[in-house]
């Protein structure tokens, strides 16, 4: 019981340091998605024209259009103004329309410059040679900073929020794009947060045998590629950048590349060497992959290529054994026991140290 005890305190006390330690890291996302509980769905092309296609992607969060009917297709702006040009010559925006720079931004709160006149002659910029587009499309993802009145009402069933539609121009054709904008409920968190508790205490419990080497490097083990799927997932579900997918998945794979430190260090040198790193790795784990992904538990769309349920087992899996590790680490670290002093003879094995060293 004493034992146990230690172990649930010290599960709790990892769990504070690392969920005050990984607040700068919540609401982690990858090229601007997050998860939530609006889902954008693209329903009609009104008339479908062959070799136009437009879809939502990045949850919603942009609109990617691409024309391969050898005309230039014109996307307007929020005022009907030409605001896209995609065509054979490629992808061009009017620096004229406003939306040009309200669409910079998903929250849409990008300063609009005195010169963006929607009633001007298009001032056409070249952005890419091929023949598709992305924009975030502020018609087409939810935009306000609370829920919808139906929503705060019954937010525990489906609701469609809006049926929106956009207008393209193909020559003298237009083409309407319908789609819709629905609240999707989401999961429950509790099944997976208590099995997260249940890991992470039979960790610290298994952690206190003979055997606790070699369950701290299986543990590690589960680690490394529960997290390292997680950022591969999250990567390939978005069109974003080199760059934004890697500054926002740094820590993610930071947690990674310590794991495979700490499973290195106990597997080639003595275990015991290895605590320190093994603590590192579990709290740097459970702040990346775990406490900054939480909505991943509560949300419906989520931000993964992966099947829901895979998601969200890997969050459990970051907080479980990354506060496992933690806490097992931490209940090994203590200070080295003091030397036993040398005996010459079986009198100064009997001798008290203060006798001993007076008689010396």
């Amino acid at each position: 019981m004493r034992r146990l005890w230690k172990g649930v305190t010290a599960v709790g006390v990892a769990g504070v340091v690392v969920a005050v330690w990984a607040q700068p890291a919540a609401a982690h996302s990858v090229g601007g998605i997050e998860a939530s509980n609006y889902e954008t769905t693209v329903n009609e092309l009104t008339p479908r024209v062959p070799g136009l296609t437009v879809d939502a992607v990045d949850l919603g969060n942009e609109l990617e259009l691409r024309n391969d009917t050898g005309a230039d297709v014109i996307v307007p702006g929020y005022q009907g103004e030409p605001y896209l040009r995609v065509g054979p010559g490629g992808v061009f925006e009017n620096r004229r329309s406003p939306a040009a720079y309200l669409n910079r931004t998903r929250n849409g709160k990008t300063r609009v410059p005195s010169d963006a006149d929607p009633a001007a002659p298009p001032d056409w910029h070249k952005t890419g040679s091929g023949v598709t587009a992305r924009w975030h499309d502020h018609r087409a993802h939810w935009m306000g900073t609370s829920d919808p009145p139906e929503v705060a009402r019954d937010p525990g069933r489906r609701h469609v929020i809006d049926r929106w539609r956009v207008g393209l121009q193909r020559g003298s054709q237009t083409i309407t794009v319908r789609g819709d904008l629905v609240w999707v409920p989401g999961p429950s968190p509790w099944g997976w947060l208590i099995g997260a508790l249940v890991a992470a205490l039979a960790l610290v419990a298994l952690s206190r045998t003979r055997l606790w080497a070699s369950v701290l490097a299986v543990a590690l083990g589960i680690v490394v590629v529960s997290e390292a799927a997680h950022v591969i997932g999250q990567w390939t579900a978005t069109a974003a950048s080199f760059g934004s997918k890697l500054s926002a998945s740094i820590y993610s794979i930071g947690g990674v590349a310590l794991a495979v430190i700490a499973l290195v260090w106990i597997l080639v040198r003595p275990p015991s060497n290895a605590i320190p790193a093994v603590l590192f790795a579990g709290l740097v784990v459970v702040a990346a992959g775990g406490l900054a992904d939480l909505t991943v538990l509560t949300r419906s769309q989520l931000p993964t290529d992966l099947p829901d349920g895979i998601a969200r087992l890997q969050v459990a899996i970051a907080l479980g054994l990354g506060i496992g590790l933690a806490a097992a680490a931490a209940l090994r670290l203590r200070p080295p026991a003091p030397a036993p002093l040398p005996v010459t003879d079986e009198r100064d094995r009997n001798a008290t140290p203060l006798r001993t060293a007076q008689r010396r």
